[in-house]
């Protein structure tokens, strides 16, 4: 009976080492990218069939530089992209190879600090500005930016009929400097630069939740792609498939009523950006929202702890500086 237990112990210390060995195997294997060079071989090969498998990104968070500055320094060789910092709002600047886009301005309120922080970048011009619909919190601020920029192509959801005092202040301002609305049509596209962006989605029957009119913009730099949801909800999402990105401005400020676990499933996106308010009173971003983030691996900034965030990129990754500055008009 000794000598059994004796065997009996012996067998299940080798047992231990060898699964120790293999967990180390295994971790070695997955830092060096062996186990992503397999899985590819044998997709390649036909041996696994992995089309209708659902993947998390590696949370490759470690990789992605962040730092923190007093000031926006532009990298003219680079993609630079600015999530403004508009309290419960949007405004996203974007700027590759000299050109821009700027994506929404804001409350009514923000409209003159955005113009500033622009201008002291040395803007005077914006090649392509988008209200995504006609919210105050995305279009508030948008006759400020009219009145104070020379734009070369200006969208607006098309059959927008509102009454609001902003967005009649907005049809004024482009009157007086007799500009036209572009219309924007699902697979559009534009160069900025080096980049392109795609219209994705956009509603322009004037749909009774005014949301649901967002324009949807994907863009594309080199190995990298960029998606900026406005305020776009479930149905839309809902209504084609989406490329997987590495960057998502996600849709309405977190709300629940969009970023739909289907959704998230097809974009996968690295780094997740939300731009919202401190301690605003809807109480976003939800925790369902940035629950489902996480379980994707997705790398989360919001503008109510973050700043203003500034991403950098070469094309083959991004860089995401925090900038303490606050274009809240409050």
């Amino acid at each position: 009976m000794g000598k059994r237990k004796r065997r009996n112990l012996n067998r299940k210390a080798k047992e231990i080492i060898v699964f120790a060995l293999i967990i180390v195997l295994f971790i070695i294997a997955e830092k060096t990218g062996i186990l992503d060079k397999f899985e590819k071989e044998i997709v390649e090969a036909g041996i696994v069939d992995t089309s209708n498998v659902v993947k998390s990104k590696t949370n490759s968070n470690e990789e992605i530089i962040t730092s923190v500055s007093e000031e926006i320094v532009i990298d003219n060789e680079k993609l630079n992209i600015l999530f403004f910092n508009v309290g419960q709002a949007d405004c996203e600047l974007i700027i590759c190879n000299n050109q821009t886009l700027l994506i929404d301005a804001g409350n009514s309120k923000d409209g003159e600090k955005i113009v500033s922080a622009i201008k002291e970048l040395g803007i005077t011009k914006l090649d392509y500005v988008i209200g995504t619909h006609v919210h105050e919190d995305h279009t508030g601020g948008m006759s400020y930016i009219v009145d104070s920029f020379e734009i070369e192509n200006f969208y607006l959801p098309y059959n927008t009929h509102s009454t609001t005092n902003f967005y009649k202040k907005l049809l004024t301002s482009l009157t007086n400097k007799k500009m036209n609305i572009s219309e924007a049509k699902i697979g559009d596209k534009f160069s900025l630069g080096d980049s392109s962006c795609e219209i994705m989605s956009v509603d322009n029957t004037e749909p009774e939740n005014i949301n649901e009119e967002s324009i949807v913009i994907e863009l594309s730099y080199k190995n990298q792609k960029y998606l900026f949801m406005g305020d776009a909800e479930k149905v839309n999402e809902d209504s084609r498939k989406w490329n997987d990105v590495d960057v998502l401005k996600v849709g309405h400020h977190g709300s629940n009523t969009s970023s739909s676990e289907k959704f998230l499933e097809q974009v996968l996106p690295e780094i997740s950006i939300i731009s919202v308010g401190e301690n605003n009173s809807y109480g976003l971003p939800k925790d369902t929202i940035i629950n489902r983030l996480n379980e994707i691996g997705s790398k989360i900034y919001r503008t109510d702890e973050d700043g203003t965030i500034q991403l950098i990129s070469d094309g083959e990754s991004n860089e995401i500086v925090k900038v303490n500055l606050s274009l809240d008009g409050n």
